[in-house]
């Protein structure tokens, strides 16, 4: 780590940067990596957070974010990643603004200064765990989707690193139900053992509270499976053989699951008298609990996305997508239309047509296939900074 932070900081000069920091699973050792192949293969992402000193920096280094990443990940030869090192680019003010979601949470309770200030970590509001909305629980659910929604080939032959890669994305999704299920309940903890450990204590101890309610004893116990797995993963952990005739019904029980739980969260947060062991349909939930008016950053976001679009397909996307520029974030409608295509493909299967989203963003109408194709690339792009996913 230490030597990325090397890197980082000479590629930016020593006067630009404030403080690198480690977050993620690394800064509180949760990684996952396989030690059973040779070399080790590095499942997490490696999420470092690069606080720059000037408004110039911020906006010339965080359009290069990827290119930070990639020299990293060229220092560690004797890993494999099959995830990347993430980069996330800052300025200290950002820190104070920071909202109450479990990412932030852990940031600042388990983040680590790899160099400059030791203590800018403490900017970070100290949330109390009962802080994080219903609306963010929802959001690590719809985070969830699309990297599900790319792994839907499943563990195919070829590669080592492809049956645990899928297997790996299959847990993160239940790692996130408990995660957002304990954040609805305001006992959000850090640590994937300790929310795992949490929900099976609360959901004896209490069995008509909001975590029985929304947890079936077999999701309870799935989140345990696929838990152990994200911690120490191996072919055995899993407990699932490794034959691409499993992967189609693994993904979609995970899928299933995700969807449902969301539904009943969903459900929970925006209906009064909603029973939520019969979750109102997808379709009527949707749009619910999201911020219409905030122009200035709908506006703002917009434009750092499409000045990644080459200049004449830019054109057709802000004509095509009208007031959406202003009354909606490219993020949420990614999130929304990812969970309205995955319960197209549940409900549907991949045989019959999408219909397009509106202004055709984030995909046009057609196969299943190909709208899916489309809209990993405009989540790549907003989420990471990678045009081509």
């Amino acid at each position: 780590m230490s030597e990325c932070a090397r890197l980082i900081e000479n590629r930016l000069g020593g006067e630009a940067v404030e403080a690198i920091c480690l977050c993620g699973s690394f800064a509180a050792g949760d990684e996952t990596v396989v030690l059973e192949t040779d070399p080790p293969i590095v499942l997490s992402d490696l999420d470092l957070v690069v606080i720059v000193t000037s408004f110039e920096d911020h906006a010339a280094w965080l359009k290069r974010r990827v290119e930070l990443g990639s020299a990293c990940e060229a220092l560690m030869s004797d890993v494999r990643f099959s995830g990347h090192v993430e980069v996330g680019v800052m300025l200290a003010e950002d820190l104070r603004t920071l909202p109450a979601r479990p990412g932030v949470y852990d940031m600042r309770e388990r983040g680590r200064v790899l160099r400059g200030d030791s203590k800018i970590l403490k900017l970070i509001p100290a949330y109390a765990t009962g802080d994080i909305t219903g609306r963010e629980a929802l959001i690590l659910i719809e985070n969830r989707v699309i990297p599900l929604i790319d792994s839907r080939h499943g563990a195919r032959p070829g590669s080592d690193a492809e049956p645990y890669g899928f297997l790996y994305g299959i847990a993160r999704g239940y790692t996130d139900i408990a995660a957002a299920a304990l954040s609805l309940a305001g006992a959000y903890v850090p640590g994937y053992a300790a929310r795992s450990s949490r929900i099976r204590a609360e959901t004896e101890r209490e069995k008509d509270g909001i975590l029985s309610r929304l947890m079936r004893p077999e999701l309870v116990d799935r989140i345990e499976r696929w838990t152990r797995f994200k911690l120490e993963p191996s072919k055995g952990a899993a407990g699932v053989r490794m034959d691409p005739r499993v992967s189609p019904e693994l993904w979609e029980d995970a899928c299933r699951d995700i969807l449902f739980f969301w539904r009943q969260a969903a459900t929970h947060l925006f209906e009064a008298r909603g029973d939520i062991s019969k979750p109102l349909p997808f379709g009527a939930l949707t749009g619910r609990g999201r911020s219409l008016w905030n122009w200035r950053n709908h506006v703002r976001a917009w434009r750092a996305f499409l000045s990644g679009v080459p200049a004449p397909r830019r054109i057709v996307h802000a004509a095509a997508l009208g007031s959406r520029l202003l009354s909606e974030n490219p993020l949420d409608i990614v999130r929304e239309e990812g969970m309205r295509l995955l319960d197209h493909r549940l409900s549907h299967g991949t045989d019959v047509p999408v219909r397009g989203a509106r202004g055709g963003f984030p995909y046009h109408g057609g196969s299943w296939e190909s709208a899916a194709a489309e809209l990993s690339s405009a989540w790549n792009a907003l989420v990471f900074g990678r045009m081509n996913g």
